[in-house]
């Protein structure tokens, strides 16, 4: 006889007000809808958080939005990995001729070049966009690729990604100093500053805390130490934006920011 296997409760339903409701209403993904401007693949997940986040923050968009169920696995499934993405990850954008872009940099690169209006979070000269880029990968490879790793090397995500990755607890140790160092260097560098780019909001901002808030609340909350007071005040100044909690929630069926 098989053996029943209890449901396994993820921290990301600790984190989130996760409801059934909304995939048990349809049958089936629009992997196939024919009219619509573009299509972005949500989940609440820390990836597709940061998208929803940068579409708040830098307005002038519209979206159809599609919720993939993660909890599960529905992005594993062949229907998706055919249709949409073949690596089966988070968010995907889907334009109006049917292209689909992945990985969070590029689609949100998209977005921001197409937006009506507005202020570009990547810069508005050469300088702004270099800069803007630099942090952004800096936080990225520095810090936020390494928390994600750390949380992807915990046995207890074993059951959740079924047999997608294959974590290496020995390795957090290691991954922990080597993640409180960059901080520690972030603290320092945040000093008499606003914002990653100095005073001035921007994309590698989205990113970094993007990836960031949703894992404070999925067992890293280490990463905001209060001994790193800059770095402290930094994440408060990023939690309290009201983009940051309007992302925090579900996207409906659409999303239009276009004139406000």
């Amino acid at each position: 006889m098989p053996i029943k296997k209890k449901p396994l409760k993820l921290q990301y339903q600790k984190f989130f007000f996760v409801s059934s409701k909304s995939y048990a209403a349809r049958p089936n993904l629009l992997f196939h809808k024919t009219s619509f401007d573009m299509l972005l693949y949500d989940a609440l997940a820390p990836n597709p958080f940061v998208v929803r986040l940068f579409i708040l923050e830098r307005k002038g968009l519209e979206l159809d939005i599609e919720k993939v169920d993660i909890m599960n696995l529905e992005n594993r499934r062949l229907a998706y990995r055919t249709n949409v993405h073949p690596r089966g990850t988070l968010p995907a954008l889907r334009l109006d001729n049917g292209h689909v872009l992945t990985e969070i940099t590029a689609i949100c690169e998209y977005l921001d070049e197409v937006a009506i209006g507005g202020t570009s979070l990547f810069g508005d000269n050469a300088v702004e966009r270099a800069e803007t880029r630099m942090w952004l990968r800096r936080m990225d490879i520095e810090i936020a690729h390494p928390v994600i790793e750390w949380y992807r090397n915990d046995s207890a995500t074993i059951d959740f990604y079924k047999g997608n990755r294959i974590p290496a607890p020995e390795a957090r140790t290691a991954q922990k100093v080597t993640i409180n160092q960059y901080l520690n260097l972030l603290d320092d560098e945040l000093e008499g500053k606003t914002f990653l780019c100095g005073d001035r909001f921007s994309a590698a901002d989205v990113h970094f805390y993007g990836l960031m808030a949703m894992h404070e609340g999925m067992g890293a909350g280490w990463v905001n130490s209060p001994g790193r007071k800059n770095v402290t005040l930094y994440f408060n100044r990023m939690a309290t934006r009201q983009a940051t909690k309007d992302a925090m929630g579900e996207f409906g069926p659409k999303i239009d920011n276009r004139y406000g």
